[in-house]
């Protein structure tokens, strides 16, 4: 494909960006809704602040440890305060409900359940869910990526793929970027939570997505690899959580050619300077390609990314994308509102939903 065609990028030879990291941490605050799916004042009781000694609570201490990991690795990568760039207050809820299977974003904090013990142990327990829930906030501050159709695919992918960049990284920030460390990670999402009762990887696999889990409790894991296999129904969302394998796929392909930094870096300037709250795959896979070409020049980089998008099947938009005006609502926020959470319906509730 001639990438100069795409977005209108012109190319030429750059040097490879590197992100001055900010020292600012962002005050953070983690509270027990003690069982409760309606805590007092929405929170529930404050347990932990900023910098204070671990509670012995170990939902509590891995929902405030993990919240300054996901801060850190997006300040000191990718020179970014928090969730909204300017040093927000990050939330957390820990003990939310009577064994509630799911965590999520709702525009204001991070809630995580304990899970009911058989299919999941308690959410806050997993770096890559934190990452994820904290990254749906990142995504409603920037792109306002719709959560409905390929739209909130995206949402859902780009959730996905920093939780797990952000785990690679906290398990080996030195060699974080590397081919070699790409190629070791499992790209599991969710794996920490699951119980050793299931016979079960983990939520989702973006190595092999339709592979993460064939249990009886939950049946076999069908998420698409390629949009041959794209869902059309209109259950979850419009097959949010389901359709979400074809771009995760996608970056997975491109972390271990080029190493997960280089990731982190093009999926992130995608998201804060091209993508809009309608953008659907195409607009995606041409934000990228852009988005590579502008950080790294012609080449390697974005040949990558476009042979990416195509071993998936997407082809990339003309155009670029619209981005979000600056001030406009998101309705990424129904991530929360509406139920949903990293975990989706169907695993979450066995039993209530056919796809």
């Amino acid at each position: 494909m001639e990438l100069t065609a795409v977005a209108g990028v012109r190319l030429k030879a750059t040097t490879p960006p590197t992100t001055p990291p900010t020292k600012v941490t962002a005050p953070r605050s983690t509270y027990d809704a003690q069982g409760s799916e309606d805590p007092v004042g929405g929170f529930g009781k404050l347990v932990r602040k900023d910098d204070q000694a671990p509670t012995g609570d170990k939902a509590v201490d891995a929902a405030h440890d993990n919240a300054k990991l996901v801060h850190d690795f997006y300040a000191e990568v990718l020179g970014r305060d928090s969730i909204d760039g300017k040093g927000m207050e990050m939330k957390s809820v820990v003990h939310y409900g009577d064994q509630y299977n799911n965590a999520y974003w709702d525009g204001e904090k991070m809630t995580y359940g304990d899970g009911d013990g058989e299919l999941l142990g308690p959410l806050s327990g997993s770096l890559d869910v934190v990452g994820h829930e904290m990254t749906h906030g990142v995504t409603e501050h920037t792109a306002g990526l719709n959560y409905e159709g390929q739209s909130g695919a995206l949402n859902e992918s780009w959730s996905d793929v920093f939780g797990e960049l952000i785990e690679q990284w906290s398990d080996n920030r030195a060699g974080f970027g590397t081919v070699d460390a790409a190629k070791a990670a499992d790209w599991l999402i969710g794996e920490d939570v699951f119980t050793p009762k299931i016979k079960g990887d983990a939520l989702r696999s973006m190595r092999a997505p339709g592979t993460a889990y064939d249990t009886k409790e939950w049946g076999k894991d069908d998420q698409p690899a390629h949009m041959k296999d794209y869902y059309k129904g209109s259950q979850d969302n419009y097959g949010v959580h389901i359709n979400s394998g074809i771009p995760n796929k996608a970056a997975y392909e491109i972390g271990v050619k080029l190493g997960s930094e280089k990731l982190a870096k093009v999926w992130y300037d995608a998201l804060t300077t091209s993508l809009g709250p309608d953008s659907d795959f195409s607009d995606a896979a041409a934000a990228t390609i852009a988005s590579a070409a502008k950080l790294y020049g012609a080449g390697e980089v974005p040949n990558a990314v476009a042979d990416a998008w195509k071993g998936v099947g997407v082809v990339p938009a003309t155009t670029a994308p619209k981005p979000a005006p600056a001030g406009t609502p998101s309705r990424s926020h129904q991530h929360g509102e509406a139920g949903d959470g990293i975990v989706p319906p169907w695993l979450a509730t066995p039993g209530t939903f056919s796809k």
